[in-house]
Order: C-alpha cells, then structure tokens, then sequence
C-alpha cells in the first residue's frame, strides 16, 4: 500500500527482505528485554531501515513520502484492528485476543492499497494543490482559483522568471477593450501579435517560447500583471511584475481552477 500512494515500483524480493526483518524485529520485541533497542526513536530508525530495503527510495523527498504514507497506513490498519476487537467483543466481556483483528487489519491495508492511491489522486491532493489568487492590472484585479504545477517550466526570456499560465475568458474582465477585441477577432498568432503591438496595454505584452507534445517552437502570449497574491491557506505570498499567459482553452474540465502556478511562485 505505501509502495502504490508513494509510486514506487515495488520488488517483491526486496519486500519479503523488508517483511522478515519486520518479523524478526517484533519477535524480539516480545522475547528480547533490552529497553534502548526498542525506544521510539529505534522504531523510527527501523522503520527508516525498512522502508530503504523494502522500497529504496531514489531520493530524500521520496523517502520522506514513503515515511510518511508507511506511518498513516500503519495507524490506519491498527486502528481498524482494534475498531473491530471492539465490534465483535460481547457487552462485558474482557479483554480477548483474536486472529480476526489481523484479518481485519490485513484486509483494510488491501483496500487502502487497492483504492486509496485512486481516491488521493482525485480528491485529496488535488484540494491540497488548488490556490486562492489574485493578479492586479492597476485598478483591476481578477480572483480565482490556482492549482500548483510543478512540471510548468515557462520563464519570461526577459527576466528568467516563472510564467503564471491563466485562461483568457478568467483574464478578459481585466483586460482593455482593444485587447479583448485582438484576441476575440482572430487566431492567428502572428495576427494577434500585431493587434496587440498597437493596443493600450502593448508596454506589457511578452511573448513566451514553448514546446510541446506535437508543436515545437510555438509561442505564447503574455501580459504583465503588477502583482499577484497566492493564499497559500498558511500565509498570503506576494510577486511584483509577475508575466501571466494567456491560454485560450479552460485548463480544467469541471472549470475548478482558472491558472497554473509554478512552485517558485508559491515557495
């Protein structure tokens, strides 16, 4: 389950290494007096020890996931292990041991293993990602909502700094009529280009590089936004002079958010 929510590819001979010395650890735990060996800061280390034999995480931000994902799933199944000794225990009966509670625990870590990596992706880490922003044009402001993309590698070619990305119709209320006019006319890029040349807001045209799947060396159009403002829900992160492009098409299907933020923006 740890190896599915972190995205790691599992190996199944490094997972019986890791499962047996996991075994031999509780083993002694019960057998073995020897108080230091099992201190919370030694199961935290063998913990460590195990998730790098069972999993070998390539990096420290991996491992730091995995360590993470191994703890909630951990006390997620205990908690259901023992949620069940309670169901099943008869009104004033004692305290009975019972080889149901590790099925039950043993089932559950099946099931977050199974789902759990479908239902963090679809709904708690895209919430986790998704931004209150705000960008100024002067007078004007446009509120939203920003989701953070960290494979979002535009950068000015002016300045070098990071480009917000933000749809057109989310943009258009903040933009001068004779800019709306050169984008709501025509396609063309080269078109658009000129149009815009000659507008109101032409000082803070920028035109930003990119390639993608099917189309290299295209281009994209961007503007200059005096500042934006990102509720990160901790704190309010501010940039001045921040380029935002232009992107004619919605960014998300269910219309949930109206601009990608790079992580050098939030950070």
């Amino acid at each position: 389950a740890t190896a599915r929510l972190a995205g790691i590819r599992l190996v199944y001979f490094r997972l019986f290494t890791a499962a047996l010395l996991g075994a031999i650890y509780s083993v002694f735990y019960l057998y073995w007096d020897m108080t230091l060996f099992f201190s919370v800061p030694a199961k935290i280390l063998f913990s460590g020890l195990i998730l790098m034999v069972g999993l070998k995480p390539q990096t420290w931000t991996e491992f730091k996931k995995a360590l993470v994902y191994f703890y909630v799933i951990s006390f997620t199944v205990a908690g259901a292990s023992i949620a069940v000794s309670f169901l099943m225990a008869a009104p004033g009966a004692g305290f009975k041991f019972s080889y149901l509670w590790l099925l039950a625990g043993a089932l559950f870590a099946l099931l977050i293993g199974i789902y759990g990596e479908k239902y963090l992706l679809r709904r708690i880490v895209p919430n986790l990602l998704k931004f209150g922003v705000e960008l100024r044009f002067g007078d004007q402001s446009c509120k939203g909502q920003g989701f953070l993309d960290t494979g979002n590698g535009l950068r000015d070619p002016l300045t070098k700094r990071p480009v917000v990305v933000a749809e057109y119709e989310f943009l258009k209320p903040c933009l001068p009529q004779d800019f709306q006019r050169a984008f709501d006319n025509t396609s063309d890029e080269n078109d658009i280009l000129d149009y815009l040349s000659q507008s109101s807001w032409a000082n803070r045209l920028r035109i930003i590089p990119f390639s993608s799947i099917g189309r290299k060396n295209g281009i994209l159009v961007g503007i200059r936004a005096d500042s934006i403002l990102v509720n990160t829900g901790k704190k309010d992160v501010s940039h001045n002079n921040v380029v935002i492009g232009i992107y004619r098409d919605k960014l998300s299907q269910d219309g949930s958010y109206h601009l990608l933020i790079p992580s050098e923006i939030v950070n």
